[in-house]
This record gives structure tokens, C-alpha cells and sequence, in this order.
């Protein structure tokens, strides 16, 4: 019964929408610069095949720039101030591909930034959330999902929740309407079906 039971989890496992092609990443960082704030260090991020990326490589306070090493890039709005670029915000339900990167995107060591010296562009100037769009160094298109609050003239703070990518490069990724799914194991699901499958039988089995 117990073979049976395990054959049976693993076929309604196999029906479960596949996730082939996507992979994901948890970030859960805050950031904070601006006004009287102190210079934060650099932070590297590991986004396994996708390559890595860098917040605030900068060397001094009220400023938080983002960048890849190498021939990665964020996709921005066109608009530059002191030399930055500033980073597009996306929302659920884009693309995110060839098309929304453009001959005004930062490439390599040059910052993408949400901040400079207290200014800003585009959204950036008031809190909201959503989805930085990425071309790795790797040649993958992702998304980063975020939440910003801004304080005029203070403060910006920005938080890097999580992230997914294409795992094929150069493939379109849409942006999802929802926190991405945490792949489980197949072999630890099996088991949890299994073990549920037991339950089942025991609460099932006639009293002596």
C-alpha cells in the first residue's frame, strides 16, 4: 500500500506546472543613502548562472548605484545625471527582453543608480515598488523585485527582495504578477506525499 501511495504522489507531482527554464534567487536586503547618511559598503550579489551584481560601488554618501561587472547592464529610462544612469522600473505582466534595453544603457562598470546627491528621475522621486529589469553578464534576462521609499530631499531607501532569471541567454522573461515560487525538491515531495499518503491509512484503519 505504502508503493502504491508513493506512485501516486509522484504522478500528481509530474502534473504540476513545470518550471523548466526559469530560475530563482532570494535577495531580502535593505539599503538606505542620502541626506546625512553614511557611505554603505559594497555588496556583491551571487546570482548563481546569471553572474553577479553590485550595489553601491560608489565611494562616497548620498548615493546608491547599482552595477554588474563585465558586460552586464540594468535596463534605464534614457535619462543620466552626473554621468548615472537611472534604472527603469517594470511592472507585472512585461517583458523583459532585447526591446527594453537601449543604446542609453549603462554597460560594464558604469552605475545605474536610483540616487545622486539627494536628486532623482522618473519614479524614483516618490516610494513605490516594483521589478528592476536585467541583462546579465551571462547574457540572461531577469528581474530583481523591490521595494522604494523616498523621503524628499532625505532619504532613499530601497530593498531587494528576490529575483529570477532565463535560464537560456538571450530568452525573454515576463514579469510576474506574483512572488515567484520556491522550487521544491522532487525527492523531498515525494517523501511529503508519502508520508501525508500514511496519514491517510492510519486515520483510515478499522479499530480493533
Amino acid at each position: 500500500m505504502f508503493k502504491t501511495t508513493l506512485v501516486a504522489a509522484g504522478i500528481a507531482l509530474a502534473a504540476l506546472p513545470a518550471m523548466a527554464g526559469i530560475l530563482t534567487f532570494d535577495i531580502d536586503r535593505t539599503f538606505i543613502q542620502g541626506k546625512d547618511q553614511k557611505d554603505i559598503d559594497e555588496t556583491s550579489f551571487n546570482m548563481g548562472a546569471a553572474g553577479t551584481f553590485l550595489v553601491d560601488p560608489g565611494v562616497s554618501g548620498e548615493y546608491l548605484d547599482l552595477t554588474f561587472p563585465g558586460s552586464g547592464t540594468f535596463s534605464t529610462i534614457g535619462t543620466e545625471l552626473k554621468g548615472y544612469s537611472f534604472l527603469r522600473s517594470f511592472a507585472a505582466g512585461e517583458t523583459i527582453g532585447l526591446k527594453t534595453f537601449t543604446s542609453n544603457t549603462a554597460i560594464g562598470d558604469d552605475w545605474d543608480t536610483v540616487l545622486v546627491a539627494n536628486q532623482t528621475q522618473g519614479v524614483w522621486d516618490k516610494s513605490h515598488n516594483g521589478f528592476l529589469g536585467f541583462l546579465s553578464d551571462e547574457g540572461n534576462y531577469g528581474w530583481l523585485r523591490y521595494d522604494y521609499a523616498r523621503v524628499a530631499g532625505a532619504t532613499s531607501t530601497l530593498t531587494l527582495l528576490d529575483g529570477a532569471f532565463a535560464e537560456k541567454a538571450g530568452q525573454s522573461i515576463i514579469v510576474p504578477s506574483q512572488p515567484a515560487p520556491v522550487p521544491i525538491p522532487f525527492s523531498a515531495a515525494l517523501l511529503a506525499g508519502g508520508l501525508a499518503g500514511l496519514g491517510v491509512m492510519r486515520r483510515r484503519k478499522p479499530k480493533a
